[in-house]
């Protein structure tokens, strides 16, 4: 990928027509290796290197990529200064900015390719030196793919959700959904629902969350409050760390859902037996939803659909 990537530079320094390998904006190169992959990452790497190395104050990331349009012409991206850093901003994992900028159409070979061109010119990089850039962009984007952390990107591009409620532009849903404040829960034939810190008869202050009883299988749903950047890479170490303190083994896999953690923990007196638990999670605007699924689809590598 290195090579086509280098090839494909050179076309655009030439002034030859720069065209994605599969016809599409950029976001379809995203969830393979792919020389669109491995020039945006050079790109993101420079940004955040150059970035890095400023003093601190200020929004050293805008400063960079402005800094690539030194006159009113800017340069060959296609695009204002301001769309540069909206796209760049996306490219770094600002899911809002990266959703604008695709709805703009900035996301494509050719702007990826002019924004490291630039880059290039300003930094005065050498040929060896943007081989090495080349050659450490699709090392990390390849370890990228096999860690599983682009799924947590797929969750979040509308095709699977969860979605929040300012991501979609009509809230309904097929088959309805059952309001439970925070959440919102597709209607499921057969789902059983009971709140976690409520008793049937509707008492108690300290709602934590909702289990789903669907397929035969039980989902905790828990939704928290999360900074910018999102809190489920970090829940991961903290729900690995528990499991193993109880005794558990853990195993950190990609699945349907993104990164997730699969896990038997000991149950009963003795230890003896064990239970599968499996749990999910996914970052939103604001909030990281939390699933803890038990029953026949914890241990299972396909998710039952209805639980899905």
């Amino acid at each position: 990928m290195q090579d086509e990537a280098r090839a494909i530079l050179r076309q655009f320094e030439q002034g030859e027509p720069i065209v994605s390998e599969d016809g599409r904006r950029t976001a379809a190169a995203w969830d393979h290796g792919s020389p669109t992959a491995v020039i945006a990452h050079a790109y993101g790497l420079w940004v955040h290197e150059m970035a890095a190395a400023r003093p601190g104050g200020g929004d050293r990331l805008e400063e960079v990529v402005r800094g690539l349009f030194p006159d009113s012409d800017g340069n060959r991206f296609a695009g204002t200064a301001d769309d540069a850093v909206l796209l760049t901003r996306g490219l770094l994992g600002d899911f809002d900015a990266g959703a604008e900028a695709d709805a703009k159409g900035l996301g494509t070979l050719y702007n990826l390719a002019a924004l490291l061109h630039a880059a290039v010119l300003r930094s005065q990089l050498s040929g060896p030196d943007l081989e090495e850039l080349l050659a450490r962009a699709e090392a990390e984007y390849a370890g990228t793919l096999a860690s599983g952390e682009r799924a947590r990107a797929q969750v979040r591009d509308g095709h699977v959700g969860p979605w929040d409620v300012t991501e979609v532009e009509n809230s309904a849903v097929e088959g309805g959904q059952i309001d439970l404040g925070a959440l919102r829960v597709p209607v499921v034939p057969g789902i059983e629902i009971r709140p976690e810190g409520i008793d049937a008869q509707g008492q108690g202050e300290d709602a934590h969350g909702v289990t789903l009883r669907v397929g035969g299988s039980h989902l905790q749903l828990q939704l928290f409050s999360a900074p910018e950047g999102g809190l489920w890479d970090w829940s991961l170490g903290e729900l690995a760390a528990k499991v193993a303190a109880r005794g558990g083994e853990v195993q950190e896999v990609t699945g349907q859902l993104g990164t997730e953690i699969r896990s038997t923990i000991p149950v009963g007196e003795s230890g003896s037996a064990s239970v599968a638990v499996r749990f999910v999670g996914c970052d939103g605007p604001g909030w990281m939803l939390r699933g803890v699924l038990t029953g026949p689809g914890a241990d299972s590598d396909i998710l039952q659909e209805q639980v899905r």
